[in-house]
């Protein structure tokens, strides 16, 4: 494995002059190189996440097959095995030599056996389905076996109008993790809410109500005050029969001016009285009238509710 990294490393550094052609490339190659070198330190420590961390960074400054192939074997040391095979396998076609190259073929078939997988098995249609897996989208409709790192596998399926799925399982090195994606639930319907209806029939019969009892009120009244007055014409009456001494035709001369006053007041009192009686009747007919004529208060309104053909629609009107 020493072997083959150092040769990575060895080979790629023929192609070296091509990476000063400019002060700016140069300062990447230095930054890389010493990127790879903390790497190699840190790897012997055993400190494999700082070291993958450098090895990654150096590549992707200046991509190199021996850095890659160092960061392969810095995976695999972290326990990395999907990403460390799947590295091997990139080197097994990429690297600058027939023999480099079957190296790192060799070393992702050494892998192969440990690598874990995972296989996701949708059981049931849902219109619109997206699978994740930790995080990143994947072709749900081809249940083959795909390499992961061992570890936490975290699977999500969504759709439009339906209810999420999860599913958080581990990868075992060796083994096929299996994520069954049921159909999904489709998401109740919401509830819609019938609209306010402001019924304004019982301010409406209240208000009736107030003037039709108003009107009574005033009617009543009048009819009152044309009682009094008519009592006042009848006493104006009898003061003049009492004036001409019992009978207002044989009133004495003398007499006759003031029985004539007494008699002209008791016109005008009932007159009053007959007037006030007519409109206080009426009054009372028309406030009695609208109060019975107030709006009754009803119940109204319209509900709105979901069915499997569309809507339907039902109220009071």
């Amino acid at each position: 494995m020493r072997a083959l990294v150092l040769g990575l490393t060895l080979a790629t550094c023929s192609f070296a002059p091509s990476f000063v052609a400019s002060s700016a490339h140069a300062d990447a190659r230095a930054e890389s190189v010493a990127l790879f070198d903390e790497g190699i330190k840190n790897m012997k420590a055993g400190n494999f996440e700082k070291a993958c961390s450098s090895f990654k960074r150096s590549n992707e400054l200046v991509p190199d097959s021996g850095t890659k192939g160092s960061l392969a074997r810095c995976y695999e040391k972290s326990g990395k095995l999907a990403s460390s095979w799947l590295l091997w396998r990139e080197l097994a076609d990429t690297a600058p030599s027939a023999d480099l190259r079957k190296a790192a073929a060799a070393q992702a078939a050494k892998l192969d056996a440990r690598v874990p997988k995972y296989v996701v098995k949708i059981t049931g249609p849902t219109p619109g389905l997206v699978v994740t897996i930790n995080g990143k989208p994947i072709d749900a409709s081809i249940d083959v076996p795909v390499p992961v790192d061992p570890g936490a596998v975290s699977a999500h399926a969504t759709a439009p109008g339906h209810q999420d799925f999860r599913s958080d399982a581990t990868a075992k090195e060796g083994g096929t993790l299996v994520i069954e994606v049921p159909a999904l639930t489709a998401t109740p319907a919401a509830v819609i809410a019938p609209p306010v209806v402001h019924d304004d029939s019982a301010k409406r019969r209240h208000k009736r109500h107030l003037i039709g009892g108003t009107v009574v009120g005033l009617g009543a009244g009048a009819a009152i005050v044309g009682g009094i007055f008519g009592v006042v014409a009848s006493g104006k009456y009898s003061d003049a029969k009492s004036t001409c001494g019992g009978s207002i035709d044989r009133c004495a001369p003398d007499r006759l001016d003031l029985a004539q006053g007494q008699v002209d007041d008791a016109r005008s009192a009932a007159k009053l009285s007959s007037i006030l009686f007519a409109a206080g009747g009426a009054l009372v007919v028309t406030g009695a009238v609208l109060w019975i004529s107030a709006p009754k208060a009803e119940r109204s309104g319209v509900a709105i509710a979901p069915t499997a053909g569309g809507f339907v629609v039902s109220g009071r009107f």
